[in-house]
């Protein structure tokens, strides 16, 4: 589809082409898959929350299923990122953000473009979202570990975790390789989880959190068996691995959770 055609002349049919042809590829074709802090100019992640105005939440979510998905499709096209998920809380709450959107980076240095396109387009948003919404939150992150064995579904559920880190942040992405890590492979060894990543920010001084993790669970029976799944790992991990095991007594000196808000995909219908 030409980059350059613009949304008024995109038809749903049109819309409907693109997103079935990539289905669940937003996050796995070339994200990056290292930390930015590894390399000078290396991978980096772009982390946006929403907040819908008052009595707007559902008008906000429809227009992002149709002109923002197919906006933030055709920037993926042309290179502006190298992946992105756009999430919309499960359930609404004045607590909560109402949408999430996390842009992946091959280089720290491509934020350029999008902060060209934050000149004309704040946050991302189609200019008939921006009546019904607002950015609150932008944070660049590193990007720990991520992994993704299964695409993303219409019945895949998420969960946003949001941490303050206690410690010193290389001493957390220890505790998060060492202690999370491994308990994410399991859960994906179990059929239960599809993907997850860890997120830490650039800039965690007065940030709504430092460490940013996404889970994204295959549906709702996963979902529902989380606790059992996790119990399960840890006595598994407790068993077999010490390093782990030596983590875990550790865990709550290294962080305080703040959030636990579970999302859903985007798509069309």
């Amino acid at each position: 589809m030409n980059g350059n055609r613009s949304l008024r002349e995109a038809t749903p049919m049109n819309i409907r082409i693109v997103l079935a042809l990539l289905l669940g590829a937003t996050f796995t074709a070339n994200a990056p898959k290292a930390r930015a802090q590894a390399e000078v100019n290396g991978p980096a992640a772009l982390i946006i929350t929403y907040h819908a105005k008052a009595g707007e939440r559902a008008r906000f979510r429809a227009l992002m299923q149709t002109q923002g998905v197919f906006q933030f499709e055709r920037w993926k096209q042309e290179g502006v990122f190298a992946g992105y998920q756009a999430l919309f809380t499960t359930y609404a709450a004045d607590s909560v953000p109402d949408m999430f959107l996390v842009l992946r980076f091959q280089h720290f240095a491509d934020l350029a473009r999008w902060q060209k396109i934050e000149e004309t387009d704040p946050g991302g948003l189609p200019a008939a979202a921006q009546l019904l919404a607002s950015p609150i939150t932008a944070d660049t992150a590193d990007i720990v570990e991520e992994s993704s064995i299964a695409p993303t579904t219409k019945d895949s559920q998420f969960f946003v975790l949001e941490y303050d880190v206690l410690v010193d942040m290389s001493k957390y992405t220890s505790y998060a390789k060492g202690y999370a890590v491994p308990q994410f492979q399991e859960w994906e060894k179990s059929g239960a989880l599809s993907s997850y990543a860890v997120f830490e920010n650039q800039n965690p001084a007065g940030a709504q959190w430092s460490s940013f993790i996404l889970l994204e669970y295959k549906d709702l029976k996963a979902l529902a068996a989380r606790e059992v799944i996790k119990d399960q790992a840890r006595s598994d991990l407790a068993a077999t691995n010490p390093a782990w095991k030596k983590w875990s007594e550790d865990k709550t000196a290294m962080r305080k959770e703040k959030a636990g808000i579970p999302v859903r995909a985007l798509y069309l219908h």
